[in-house]
């Protein structure tokens, strides 16, 4: 596996000077393949540790296994304690969205510190694989059917090139131990769901089931690619000085109230409101569409935009399709 993980890491230019890598060490397994798959390749890492004190015992232990392990790797180990449920209250985040939230903060004021080249997270392709599926069932689009890229910024995800199974044999092999999370065997969870239940569903159907979306997620990414050069291409072509956008033009593209939607979307536009623009266009002029930011006026040949004054007043109109778009098609 260590061949496979530093061709990955290679072919993806994941890691490309010599300055420290930082390892996001919960002290489970993927994590402890993570920062042994990387010590062995010799790369130069300090273990991140984040204890969020949400599971009582189970959390101090994993800390004490995470800076012990640390240890009899020869590695550089730091940590931090959080009140995960107060800065979930104060922030109104749900317990797992204020978990990310301060874990990436303070990667982040980590890798500045120490002058890090990239943070490495442990997911691994069947992470990706639930995360097509979550995004499936939350009908995100192309932007959430490419699972989890393997960069993003400064975080990095070497061990996406393999499975939860593949790490387990060869932490087997090694005789590697780690710790596990009790609520990762809980289904109350949706991505536990998924793991627990859907996809041993699928199995039955496809044995090779995670193989197949991973591979089918790897073409959507690809995909998405293309999708989003078209579109900067058409934004280029299309928006013209002022904010104006040339009908006749516009409806020259393929799907042009995909096209629509898209130029609309960063001017806080949602779907909804964009599918009734774009009904609009072959009826009378004169109609005003509102973002919560911006007001389009769709005129005889042109849809302009112009930022909201502060005398207007406008009404919205959003349904929960329009805020789990919002919330999960973002980059």
């Amino acid at each position: 596996m260590r061949n496979i993980v530093r061709a990955y890491i290679e072919k993806q230019q994941l890691l490309v000077d010599n300055r420290p890598v930082l390892v996001g060490f919960s002290g489970g397994a993927d994590s402890v393949a993570l920062l042994g798959l990387l010590v062995q390749l010799d790369y130069s890492c300090i273990a991140l540790h984040c204890n969020f004190h949400l599971r009582g015992e189970e959390s101090v232990r994993d800390e004490q296994f995470a800076a012990e392990t640390a240890f009899a790797l020869g590695v550089p180990f730091h940590k931090i304690d959080f009140d995960t449920t107060a800065y979930a209250t104060e922030h109104r985040l749900s317990i797992e969205m204020a978990a990310r939230e301060l874990r990436y903060n303070w990667f982040e004021e980590m890798r500045q510190r120490f002058n890090a080249q990239a943070i490495a997270v442990a997911h691994h392709r069947d992470d990706s694989v639930e995360t097509v599926l979550l995004n499936l069932i939350r009908g995100t689009g192309i932007r959430g059917m490419g699972g989890i890229r393997p960069k993003n910024g400064y975080v990095i995800r070497p061990l996406l090139t393999v499975s939860r199974s593949e790490i387990l044999a060869w932490l087997g092999e090694l005789h590697l131990t780690y710790v596990t999370d009790s609520t990762n065997l809980s289904d109350a969870y949706t991505r536990n769901f998924i793991r627990l239940r859907v996809l041993p569903l699928l199995e039955e159907l496809n044995p090779s089931v995670r193989t197949a979306i991973a591979r089918t997620a790897d073409h959507l990414a690809d995909t998405e690619t293309i999708y989003l050069h078209v579109l900067e291409e058409a934004r280029k072509q299309l928006i013209e000085e002022g904010d104006r956008i040339p009908i006749d033009r516009l409806m020259n593209y393929p799907s042009p109230a995909t096209i629509l939607y898209e130029l609309l979307k960063p001017y806080g536009f949602t779907r909804q409101v964009a599918d009734d623009i774009f009904r609009s266009l072959a009826k009378e002029s004169g109609r005003i569409f509102y973002s919560p930011e911006y007001r389009l006026l769709k005129d005889r040949e042109y849809l302009l935009l112009s930022p909201i004054c502060t005398e207007e007043i406008p009404e919205y109109t959003f349904t929960a399709d329009d805020v789990l778009e919002d919330i999960w098609s973002g980059p």
